[in-house]
C-alpha cells in the first residue's frame, strides 16, 4: 500500500463522522439491509463511450508532414448510491488505425510533435491495443457536497483533463467538493500519482515530471530532469466566492512537494448591457516559487532554488444568447519562467489556445480576440480565435525553455451536437494555423510543429 493511503483512510474515516452524526448506526448493516447493498452494487449505471479522433499537420517542410487515425473505447461503471456512498471504475483501450511513423528518419530528424500523443508517448511505435485502468474510486456524497478517493479525474486551473487527445489526463489520490456555505465552493484534496493525458500508465508525482519534452535549462543545457524529482504528492485548496453580485472571486493554492508553490487570485464579473446581452470582464494574478533543494544536482532540476514567476492577465467581452466575444490579454513577466508540467493540465491564462501553450516563458504578451456563434436552429457551435503571441529570442533560454519563436495562431472550431435519437454523439472539427511573427527564421529546429503550420483536428464521440 502507498506510504499516502493510511492518512488518506484516516481522513476519510473522519471526514464520515464528521458528515454523519450518526455515524455508528451508518456503520451498522444488519441482515434487511444486505439486499439494499446488493442494490446499489448490481443496480448502477453503465457507460459505454467511444472516441475517433484524426489529426493532420502539414509543416512547411514536405519531410515532416503527419497524419493519424486513433480509436478509443471503454466502458464505465458506478454503483447507485447506498447511505450516500457509491463507487465507480472505468477501463478505457486506444488503438492506432494509421499513422504516419513516429520515429526519426535521414530526411526526417525531429520528432513528431502532436500526432503521437494520441496514443502512448513512452511507446509510441506500439501496434497492440493499448489500455488503462482510468478510474477505480470510492465516492461519499452529503446534501450538496462530495468527497472522492482513488482514481478520477479532477478539473483545477493547474490540474486538469486537457482533453485535446483520446484520453484526458487522470489522477489518483482524494478529492472533496464542499458546498455547506451559501455562494462558497471548497475544493482540496491531495493527489500521489497521475497518468497523463498521451500515457497509459500510472507515475509517482515526481516520475510524471518529464515523460513530454524537457527542453532546456536555463543555463542552456539540454534538460535532464525526468526520473529525478523525489516530490511524493501535490496539495491542493481552492476557494469560489459569489456573495458579492455580479463578480465571482477564485483563490487556488498548489503545493508540489520539493518542487513549487504556486498560487492564483481571478476575479470574474458580467452585468447587463442592455435587455438581451450582458458585458463580461476578468482579471487574473498568479505567482509561484521553487521549493527545490540546493543539493540536487543543477542539470537535473525542474525548477531552480530560488525561482520565481509572476503573470497576470484580463479580458473584456460581450455576449447575448447566440454571440460570445472577447479580448484578452495576459503578460508573464521578465523575472522567470512560468513552469507548470504539461503532463499535468493545459495552461489557465485567459489567452490559452488549443494546440499550443505559454508554459515555459518569461517576458510574455499575448493577446487573443474570440467571436463564438451559437446557431439558433441548428446544434452548431462556431468559433474563431486569432491570437498574437510575443515571445523571448529563441536563443534566450532562460526565458524561453522550448526555443519557441514568436507566432501568431489562428483557430477555427465547429462543434456538433445533435439532439433526439442522436443525442450522446458529438462532432468537433478544429483547423488551425501558426506563422512565426519573424518571418527571417529559417532553421528547421525553431520552426517544424511550431509555427509555418497547418492542421486539422475530426473528433467524434459517442456515449450512451
Amino acid at each position: 500500500m502507498p506510504k499516502a493511503y493510511p492518512h488518506i483512510l484516516l481522513f476519510l474515516f473522519l471526514f464520515f463522522g464528521l458528515f454523519n452524526s450518526s455515524f455508528a448506526e451508518w456503520a451498522y448493516i444488519d441482515s434487511s439491509q444486505l439486499k439494499s447493498v446488493g442494490k446499489a452494487l448490481f443496480g448502477g449505471k453503465l457507460h459505454p463511450n467511444i472516441r475517433y479522433f484524426y489529426m493532420n499537420t502539414d509543416n512547411s517542410g514536405d519531410n515532416y508532414d503527419a497524419y493519424a487515425n486513433g480509436l478509443g473505447w471503454g466502458i464505465s461503471y458506478e454503483t447507485h448510491p447506498w447511505k450516500g456512498i457509491s463507487a465507480g471504475i472505468s477501463g478505457q483501450w486506444m488503438y492506432n488505425l494509421g499513422s504516419s511513423s513516429f520515429s526519426t528518419t535521414p530526411q526526417s530528424t525531429i520528432l513528431n510533435r502532436y500526432e503521437m500523443g494520441l496514443f502512448d508517448l513512452t511507446n509510441p511505435s506500439s501496434s497492440a491495443v493499448l489500455g488503462r485502468l482510468e478510474k477505480l474510486y470510492l465516492h461519499y456524497s452529503y446534501r450538496k457536497s462530495s468527497i472522492k478517493l482513488g482514481r478520477q479525474v479532477i478539473n483545477t486551473p493547474f490540474i486538469n483533463p486537457q482533453d485535446g487527445r483520446l484520453r484526458p489526463t487522470a489522477v489518483s489520490g482524494i478529492w472533496l467538493d464542499w458546498n455547506q456555505i451559501p455562494a462558497t465552493k471548497i475544493e482540496a484534496g491531495y493527489l500521489q500519482a497521475i497518468s497523463p493525458r498521451s500515457t497509459t500508465h500510472w507515475y509517482g508525482i515526481g516520475e510524471s515530471i518529464g515523460i513530454y519534452p524537457q527542453g532546456f535549462n536555463p543555463d542552456g543545457s539540454k534538460s535532464n530532469y525526468l526520473g529525478n524529482v523525489p516530490s511524493q504528492g501535490i496539495g491542493l485548496l481552492g476557494i469560489t466566492f459569489k456573495q458579492i453580485k455580479p463578480v465571482q472571486f477564485q483563490i487556488w493554492n498548489m503545493y508540489v512537494d520539493q518542487v513549487m508553490y504556486t498560487w492564483m487570485l481571478q476575479a470574474d464579473a458580467q452585468w447587463a448591457a442592455n435587455k438581451r446581452s450582458q458585458w463580461v470582464t476578468g482579471l487574473q494574478y498568479m505567482e509561484q516559487h521553487s521549493l527545490t533543494s540546493h543539493n540536487i544536482n543543477p542539470s537535473k532540476q525542474y525548477m531552480n532554488p530560488g525561482a520565481m514567476s509572476r503573470t497576470w492577465g484580463a479580458k473584456l467581452g460581450w455576449e447575448n444568447k447566440q454571440w460570445k466575444t472577447s479580448l484578452n490579454f495576459n503578460r508573464i513577466t521578465g523575472e522567470g519562467r512560468y513552469l507548470m508540467p504539461r503532463e499535468w493540465g493545459k495552461d489557465p491564462f485567459y489567452t490559452f489556445m488549443p494546440r499550443e501553450r505559454n508554459e515555459g516563458f518569461g517576458g510574455v504578451n499575448a493577446y487573443v480576440a474570440r467571436v463564438a456563434y451559437l446557431w439558433p436552429k441548428l446544434p452548431l457551435k462556431t468559433q474563431i480565435s486569432h491570437g498574437l503571441f510575443y515571445l523571448p529570442a529563441v536563443n534566450q533560454v532562460a526565458l524561453n525553455k522550448y526555443a519557441m519563436p514568436s507566432y501568431a495562431q489562428t483557430n477555427i472550431d465547429l462543434n456538433y451536437e445533435p439532439k433526439g435519437k442522436w443525442k450522446g454523439i458529438s462532432l468537433s472539427l478544429i483547423w488551425v494555423l501558426k506563422n512565426a511573427i519573424d518571418s527571417a527564421l529559417i532553421e528547421d529546429k525553431y520552426t517544424i510543429n511550431k509555427v509555418n503550420m497547418k492542421q486539422i483536428n475530426f473528433v467524434i464521440n459517442y456515449t450512451w
